[in-house]
């Protein structure tokens, strides 16, 4: 009877929170609805934003021109250049009825900084496979390219010219499927739409409108965030390479039917809260957040802040690495850089849990021989290959399988109660009693174990966590508390 009181009430405390969580996407929606559904919809600006990117509604053939530095930048060394070019198609195909017709590899013998970008015999040799493969916008695996530089390759190419930058906010465009996604979007959208057409006045009323929504936004997501601060769950955020598969570790870890992960670029663009419980009984919020990718302006993913400040503020960080992909070592790196441009705490990046999924993609190779490394690496970078190969905290995992997720809760267990202050408590009490209510009410801990004393049934150990706050109160009340140990 004793216990099956206790498995009601622990399953009315997740209920409760699958509710919250459930009603935090429902309440954004209604916010999103209310306050910016006008300004998404704007056709005037639409139209205009169409015209300048040259999107179409039929797609494009695209022609990729993927450069390769003859002087890599430090933390590229470690990548090749038809590395680079396989997540350049990657993202083409990302984006409904584009598709590749043509592509190649050019070398930068300088910084790329010339109008052309390259040489007259680059610039010849492009022209003719444009023609040959019949193209009608060129892609070129550039993080920004300037305005005289897209003028001088549309006037030589004659056809629409993208750089990553427009390619992945056109990719964020197609996905964003909530208001607050579609907000951040239309803002990140400004800069390019004024640098393209070099006024820097372009917009500003509609910029001055988003900045009053995304305000607001922030302000609801801080509401949102003092109401799991009241209810005391601790989160975790599960950040990570586009694609390297953060939804589904989330969905292998809360077991959520719901959740269909997708394999392709940005497939998530909100932040969303899953509920789940560790074997310990200890209830946790995982917080789904935006892949990042190498080589776009980090003003790209500052836009999202607003919704980023979820997983920034979580207790944990998860690091979900694709150990399946030949260039993890540099998705690594960038996910690392990225948090350090969002100023992310550096103890928080320090006490992240890094996993490497799809291990059970790598077959017999080992994480290194799956790595194709160029023939040359500077010292640094080999120094860095080996800092790597130490990283604490780090598991091989795959959602598929099953492989090592018991490992990692186990150690989210550890290091969660670690990070969330939680205090662990032992009470020797009497069943039924007040104290026992009190205990087992959930309203102030979480029962971690039920042990029946042996000298004395009518008594029960109760292994208990509390938050510093509740277990404040807790003393408050029972100052007299007997039999209690702090681990």
């Amino acid at each position: 009877m004793l216990f099956k009181q206790i498995f009601k009430r622990l399953s009315s405390i997740k209920s409760s929170i699958r509710t919250f969580s459930y009603t935090t996407r429902l309440y954004s929606k209604e916010f999103n609805d209310r306050h910016i559904q006008s300004l998404i919809d704007d056709q005037e600006f639409t139209s205009m934003s169409a015209a300048l990117l040259h999107i179409r509604s039929a797609g494009h053939r695209i022609y990729i021109i993927q450069p390769s530095m003859k002087f890599k930048a430090r933390g590229r060394q470690s990548t090749t250049a038809q590395l680079q070019l396989s997540e350049s198609i990657s993202l083409i195909q990302t984006l409904d009825k584009w598709r590749v017709v043509g592509q190649g590899i050019y070398t930068l013998k300088s910084s790329g900084l010339s109008r052309y970008v390259y040489g007259t015999g680059n610039i010849e040799k492009i022209q003719k496979e444009i023609r040959q493969c019949q193209a009608t916008a060129v892609f070129i695996s550039i993080d920004r390219l300037s305005l005289g530089q897209i003028d001088g390759l549309t006037e030589k190419f004659r056809v629409p010219v993208y750089d990553r930058y427009s390619i992945v906010l056109q990719i964020f465009k197609n996905h964003a499927q909530s208001g607050a996604a579609k907000l951040q979007v239309a803002l990140a959208e400004i800069p390019l739409l004024r640098y393209r057409k070099n006024d820097s006045e372009l917009f500003k009323d509609r910029e001055r409108h988003l900045r009053a929504e995304v305000a607001k936004l922030e302000q609801h997501r801080k509401l949102l965030k003092k109401r799991r601060l009241n209810i005391d769950i601790p989160t975790v955020a599960v950040v990570g390479y586009t694609n390297a598969g953060k939804t589904s570790l989330i969905k292998a870890l809360t077991k959520d039917a719901t959740m269909q992960p997708k394999n392709q670029l940005f497939a998530t663009l909100d932040v969303t809260t899953h509920a789940g419980v560790l074997p310990n009984a200890l209830n946790v919020l995982y917080i789904d957040t935006v892949g990042f990718i190498a080589d776009i302006p980090t003003t790209l993913i500052e836009a999202f802040r607003a919704t980023l400040n979820d997983a920034i503020d979580a207790h944990l960080l998860i690091h979900v690495c694709d150990i399946s992909h030949p260039d993890y070592f540099v998705q690594y790196k960038t996910v690392l850089q990225t948090l350090q441009e969002l100023n992310v705490p550096q103890s928080k990046i320090e006490s992240m849990i890094t996993v490497f999924n799809k291990y059970d993609l790598l077959g017999q190779q080992s994480p290194e021989e799956n790595q194709d490394k160029p023939n040359e690496e500077s010292k640094s970078d080999i120094k860095e290959r080996n800092i790597f190969s130490q990283i604490h905290d780090k598991l091989c995992i795959s959602c598929q399988t099953g492989q090592g997720l018991d490992e990692l809760v186990d150690l989210v267990q550890k290091r969660i109660l670690i990070v969330s202050d939680r205090i662990t408590c032992e009470y020797r009490v009497l069943q039924g009693g007040q104290l026992y209510q009190t205990l087992v009410s959930g309203d102030l801990c979480t029962i971690k174990t039920m042990i029946v004393d042996e000298h004395d049934p009518q008594y029960i150990h109760l292994e208990c966590f509390f938050s510093k706050t509740a277990y404040a109160k807790f003393q408050a009340h029972y100052p007299g508390a007997l039999k209690y140990q702090i681990v």
